[in-house]
């Protein structure tokens, strides 16, 4: 028995549209950003529960994952996790105050890991943390002693009395 020889495919290549790109070009890094935007648009978004939750709801969780990091030993964040917490602004706007800028990059770097653990915890997928830096009061300086006395009495203002009866002079 003899078999017909197997014909083989033909295949047949032709170049894309417009010109052809060095992935070394300004021009392939713009292909790859209008790449990334069309995927993003047929992107389909998935009906997620956005169910409300309460402050202290809120704080149990971040008190939990403040805990998971000071057992890693991650002693920074979780430093940055005790600084506080968040506070609900509306269904899933928290706003969080850092004493830095510093703080405010780290701990946006840690929300990328955070906020999927808070959503699915208070299973609301539309939680968005703001993180706001809270700049402090510079503090004054006491040189002089009418500064000095005027502290003082700040602190204790019964000072002011002992020195009149005293007759006491600065």
């Amino acid at each position: 028995m003899v078999d017909a020889p197997i014909s083989k495919p033909k295949i047949n290549i032709q170049p894309k549209e417009g010109k052809q790109v060095s992935s070394l070009s300004i021009a392939s890094i713009q292909r790859k950003k209008e790449w990334g935007q069309q995927q993003k648009s047929e992107e389909t978004k998935v009906d997620l529960p956005s169910e409300t939750f309460s402050q202290e709801e809120l704080e149990k969780h971040w008190k939990i994952y403040q805990e998971e990091k000071t057992a890693k030993r991650e002693q920074n964040l979780a430093s940055l996790f005790q600084l506080g917490t968040p506070k609900i602004i509306d269904k899933s706007n928290l706003e969080y105050a850092v004493p830095s800028s510093l703080n405010k990059v780290e701990m946006e770097r840690e929300f990328v890991y955070f906020l999927p653990f808070l959503r699915k915890a208070l299973n609301n997928f539309s939680i968005v943390i703001n993180v706001v830096v809270k700049e402090s009061e510079e503090k004054k300086f006491i040189y002089t002693p009418e500064e000095k006395y005027q502290r003082l009495i700040e602190v204790n203002p019964m000072l002011a009395k002992l020195r009149k009866e005293l007759d006491l002079d600065l």
